[in-house]
């Protein structure tokens, strides 16, 4: 089932990017940046909040993993565009 939905969100991403094209990837960088800082303020926030130690560490881990992942897509979709630009002006 899992996959089925990996494979369909796949196929929904590609078929937006086709349709939509650049308004949906603007909307894609703008949730991107978004989420990031609502990363970075709910790690803030678990920490000065909490008193346990453990649930800090695990709350702090779990945030950071989110951000790494939320930055790698960042840079993926500024990747993805550099290299459309590029092959813009090659044409």
């Amino acid at each position: 089932m899992i996959g089925r939905l990996i494979v369909g969100a796949h196929w929904l991403d590609a078929w937006l990017q086709v349709h939509l094209g650049r308004p949906y990837r603007v909307v894609l960088a703008i949730g991107l940046v978004v989420g990031i800082s609502a990363s970075i303020h709910d790690l803030s926030r678990s920490v000065a909040s909490s008193t346990n130690i453990l649930k800090i560490v695990g709350m702090v881990l779990f945030q950071l993993a989110l951000l790494i992942n939320q930055l790698a897509q960042l840079h993926e979709h500024r990747e993805r565009r550099r290299a459309r630009r590029n092959a813009k002006t090659q044409d």
